[in-house]
């Protein structure tokens, strides 16, 4: 759904983040804003010797000029102007850009400037949501936006991109030609029943809307996936004190980000560090030996150990050389088998005697997954990397595409539409009618527009577009 009502002002903001760099990007947009600009900028240096103002410049050009504050006469900045041209603008309406040094001061007095000269403060998500409403993304393409922006890995990258150039949203847009096709046959079978209400039309109905779900519940699955994107994986280092975790998380940090001693119980709480792993964001976290202790303030960060393991996408539970199988195995109650990979370290200083006890004991609750390392010598750590590629590509279980979807908001829509189109294919099978079917499938349409903006209300829109950063 559009917005009825607008604030037709220009509207600016800097698009680059705060703070000092060498450059940054001040953004103006909407009617008369390169009439706006020319009150403020001197043109030096442009494309044609023509061309002497903002509103000479052809859309996409730039000029190289002087920022003026009008008030005084006075020279601000030297600049970069670029003249984008509706409708062949980010946000479909006239733009102004304006490349200038990226000084704190340089920045206010640019925007200041110009909101004295009748542009107004931009809104969060003000660009973005402006190109929503002039057609140039539909919802799911301006939400992938975010996505890039925030992506810190290749994958993330390359997810977000494929909404961003509108793959998913082609491919929700199939599934609703597939259920418009369902719909119009159920309304030729009750508007001739006589002749259309056979078999052969209620079985083409129900293979339809089988199609539609299919497609549908793949998405949904590929969120287990887009959440280890945009959330990171949660990977937990866990086991007894001095079993090598702190040498581990600093190894794959590559600094040293945990004390390392040869002092069991040495980290006390739990320190998370935030990487990439195989090009999949991950949080490890380092936690405290777990062991029985009369120190209060380890029996904390043992507690909080145990919270993480339960917590945790992915768990290595590490064992060094010279724990025994007993103690090894009652450690080891508090995990969960399906998550838990057995990391024998400190392979530099030999193999655990009761390594083959050790092992036969895990097997018997369920844990299965062993390798061998040395942190300290970087041996083997290859292990640990391909134990965090297995978990995601097996994230979301088979898909038959390669479409991942990376909001929890899509995901919540696509399970709403999953859920209809079940009621309505069990009111067909039940005999209850598929003109109570056509009602429960016009639904579910309603669920897949909501992800791609179709059928998003005014107040949503304005929720999700406040989730931006201002210039975006």
């Amino acid at each position: 759904m559009i917005p009825s009502e607008l604030d037709s002002r220009p509207f600016c903001a800097c698009s680059t983040p705060s703070g000092t760099a060498g450059i940054a990007v001040i953004r103006l947009s909407g009617t008369d804003s390169a009439a706006i600009a020319d009150k403020c900028v001197r043109i030096i240096r442009a494309s044609s010797d023509s061309i002497k103002s903002c509103l000479d410049m052809p859309g996409y050009t730039a000029a190289y000029a002087e920022f003026r504050d009008p008030s005084t006469d006075t020279v601000l900045d030297n600049v970069i102007i670029t003249r984008f041209v509706a409708p062949y603008s980010y946000t479909g309406d006239e733009m102004i850009e304006i490349s200038c040094h990226g000084g704190n001061a340089v920045k206010q007095e640019i925007l200041r400037v110009l909101e004295g000269l009748g542009a107004r403060q931009a809104e969060r998500g003000e660009f973005t949501k402006r190109a929503f409403i002039n057609g140039k993304l539909d919802m799911a393409e301006a939400e992938a936006v975010m996505n890039v922006i925030e992506a810190d890995s290749r994958r993330t990258l390359d997810a977000a991109n494929s909404q961003m150039h509108g793959e998913l949203s082609s491919r929700l847009s199939k599934y609703e030609e597939v259920l418009y096709k369902a719909l119009a046959l159920i309304e030729m079978i009750v508007e001739f029943p006589e002749h259309d209400d056979t078999p052969e039309n209620t079985d083409e109905v129900m293979s339809l809307c089988r199609e539609a779900l299919e497609g549908i519940e793949n998405l949904i699955r590929s969120y287990a996936k887009g959440k280890i994107l945009t959330e990171r994986m949660k990977i937990v280092l866990c086991g007894l004190p001095n079993s090598g975790k702190s040498t581990l998380l600093n190894s794959i940090a590559g600094f040293e980000r945990a004390i390392v001693t040869e002092v069991p119980g040495t980290t006390r709480d739990t320190i998370e560090l935030q990487t990439v792993i195989n090009s999949i964001p991950v949080t490890i976290v380092d936690t405290a030996g777990i062991r029985e202790t009369e120190d209060a303030i380890e029996e904390m960060g043992v507690k909080r150990a145990v919270r993480a393991v339960s917590e945790a996408d992915l768990i290595f539970y590490l064992i060094s050389p010279d724990t025994t199988a007993q103690v090894a195995l009652e450690t080891a109650k508090d995990l969960i088998p399906a998550k838990t990979r057995i990391v024998f370290t400190k392979t530099d200083s030999g193999i655990n005697p009761e390594k083959e006890a050790i092992t036969d004991g895990l097997r018997k609750i369920g844990i299965g997954s062993f390798t061998e390392i040395s942190a300290k010598d970087g041996i083997n750590l290859s292990s640990i990397e391909d134990a965090v590629t297995e978990v995601y590509e097996n994230a979301g279980g088979l898909m038959s595409d390669n479409i991942t979807i990376l909001s929890s908001r899509h995901c919540d829509c696509l399970e709403a539409a999953s859920d209809k189109l079940r009621s309505a294919m069990d009111a067909i099978e039940g005999g209850l009618g598929v003109d109570i079917a056509s009602s429960v499938i016009r639904a579910a349409l309603d669920d897949i527009g909501s992800v791609t903006g179709k059928t998003v209300s005014v107040e949503l829109a304005d929720t999700i577009f406040s989730k931006f950063c201002i210039g975006k």
